[in-house]
């Protein structure tokens, strides 16, 4: 029996029915070539035979006074938690990404452990899928990602099953400490709060100057950004859209302009959704502003929670999107440059004061009126770059459903595995009740900023003739 840690428990006081606090994602894989047709049914019996390990066989246990506590669940079913499911006729993706939309929007039973896993067979041709959600007081969805890609074997041939909820991982655990230690450690707690309460005043100072026009323009001024449809206060249900991009193509234009694969995907995102809110009469004049995770490694350092949320202008009132890009890039590296000279616990508390704010004015439905925090989150998670396998069957790509943040209505999570970056986009289904436009809007984007940096994807040149041979 353990305490909930306070930064674990915030994801559960905030929750609601409209704003559930989960992270998933969507597996696809294809079948082994000399599979029967029972492979999918004896797979979900060899993932349900996987005992869970901490914390995926604990539940809550609240307490009349202090915080709730995580217990064993002794009456553990993994039937509650592990379902098979065949995808609706006529078997498609689209079918397949209806029923997500459907079970992301549903919130975990509390009564039990905190996830669950769908498997689904019957997925056009000869694949199908697993969709798992677990919920954010486990863990964060970097963390998750992981453990499923730990999971799983770089040999075709092994036959053993791996789960998320089977694999031991201590180092979570120790990071989870290390955080706990740093945040809310009794002893040390009043010397980093005299520590950090002076930086983030620093930081105020600096928003402060920034809106009189003075200086300060490493961070944008937070609840500044414009509102638009991605901030429409959410409902239940949720709109879910998937979408492939080359990972060469966007690495070719990187390096010709000499910036990150990251500011590359801002500036796509950028253009998909302005042209989108160009399309329903909704584009602000000013730019749209992205909450975007940030990495605080520093060489040194080995272990410890070192991934703050920045907020982050984009280039949306640059029409040219090479220099579109260019303005991303100094953005970026601005605020990179401003949370680097920050320690973790400044950063941190930077973020949690920020997050905390959004999701009080979301809970008490301020969020309307206030102006937003920002009107997207966009995350960029690097993967295995060697083919993986489960029980022999080849793993073809996962997409990342993510939570909604307090105050949006979007999120899009790009997952780069081998060659491909998959993107995972959610939304709150009455701001945007179809995201196909927007993932439409992303692979034009890529078309467009190669044709205005002169780049011609490999797959659109003309194939070279042979010469015959000579005699």
């Amino acid at each position: 029996m353990t305490d909930v840690p306070i930064l674990d428990y915030a994801f559960l006081a905030f929750e609601s029915e409209a704003s559930p606090k989960h992270v998933a994602g969507l597996q696809i894989f294809e079948l082994p070539q000399r599979a029967t047709d029972d492979f999918v049914a004896r797979l979900v019996q060899k993932i349900k035979d996987v005992k869970p390990n901490s914390p995926f066989n604990q539940k809550l246990k609240s307490q009349m006074t202090g915080m709730p506590q995580w217990i064993e669940d002794t009456d553990l079913s993994l039937d509650d938690h592990i379902i098979h499911e065949s995808v609706p006729k006529p078997h498609t993706m689209a079918a397949l990404l209806e029923r997500i939309e459907v079970l992301h929007a549903d919130g975990l039973d509390r009564s039990g452990p905190l996830w669950q896993l769908y498997i689904f067979e019957h997925v056009e041709e000869r694949r199908f899928a697993i969709y798992f959600k677990v919920h954010h007081a486990y863990m964060d969805g970097i963390s998750l990602s992981q453990r499923t890609m730990s999971a799983l074997s770089e040999k075709r041939s092994k036959r053993g099953i791996g789960t998320f909820w089977g694999v031991d991982r201590a180092e979570h655990h120790k990071v989870r400490e290390h955080l706990m230690s740093d945040l809310f450690g009794t002893a040390k707690s009043a010397g980093r709060a005299a520590l950090v309460l002076p930086a983030l005043a620093k930081l105020g100072l600096k928003h402060g100057l920034r809106m009189l026009h003075l200086g300060g323009d490493e961070l944008p001024v937070p609840f500044t950004a414009p509102r638009t449809a991605f901030n429409t206060p959410l409902t239940r249900r949720r709109s879910i859209a998937v979408v492939d991009l080359p990972l060469d193509r966007v690495q070719s234009i990187a390096r010709h302009a000499a910036v990150t694969v990251n500011d590359v995907l801002l500036e796509l995102c950028d253009r998909a959704l302005t042209r989108y809110l160009d399309d329903h009469g909704g584009a602000p004049d000013a730019p749209l502003v992205a909450q975007m995770p940030v990495s605080l490694r520093r060489p040194d350092v080995e272990q410890g929670n070192q991934i703050t949320i920045a907020i982050l202008e984009l280039g949306s009132k640059e029409s040219n999107p090479v220099r579109r890009l260019q303005e991303i890039h100094a953005h970026a590296t601005d605020v990179k440059h401003e949370f680097s000279a920050m320690t973790p616990e400044t950063a941190e508390a930077y973020t949690v004061l920020m997050q905390s704010v959004a999701q009080l004015a979301e809970s008490i439905g301020a969020s309307s009126i206030m102006p937003p925090l920002g009107n997207v989150v966009i995350s960029n998670l690097i993967g295995p770059k060697k083919q993986l396998y489960l029980c022999g069957a080849p793993l073809l790509a996962l997409y990342p459903i993510s939570t909604i943040a307090p105050g949006l209505a979007l999120n899009i999570t790009i997952y780069t595995y081998k060659d491909t970056l998959h993107a995972g986009i959610v939304a709150g289904h009455s701001a945007i009740p179809d995201l196909e436009p927007i993932a439409a809007n992303l692979r034009l984007a890529l078309d467009e900023l190669e044709t205005a940096m002169g780049l011609v994807p490999e797959q659109k040149r003309p194939q070279a003739k042979k010469k015959p041979a000579q005699r």
